[in-house]
């Protein structure tokens, strides 16, 4: 994900975990989350295992934006 905005996006997962595997360009192990913040003109990269069935959501935190289209709702099967 890369944001090209100055907004602070702290962005969630439901129902899943998931592993951040690239920060600013640092390769990153182990760190497993279901919120992260991500800042002004950042980038991070992730990994999950959709292993929990059901409609599940993902969205920026912030009401606003999620008023404005920042989040979807996918079914994992």
């Amino acid at each position: 994900m890369h944001n090209e905005s100055e907004d602070l996006h702290p962005i969630h997962l439901h129902r899943h975990v998931f592993e951040l595997t690239n920060i600013m360009g640092k390769a990153t192990a182990g760190v497993m989350k279901d919120v992260v913040m991500l800042g002004g003109y950042q980038e991070i990269a992730f990994d999950f295992m959709a292993n929990d069935p059901g409609m599940t959501l993902f969205h920026c935190h912030q009401q606003l934006h999620m008023d404005f289209g920042f989040m979807t709702l996918f079914d994992c099967v």
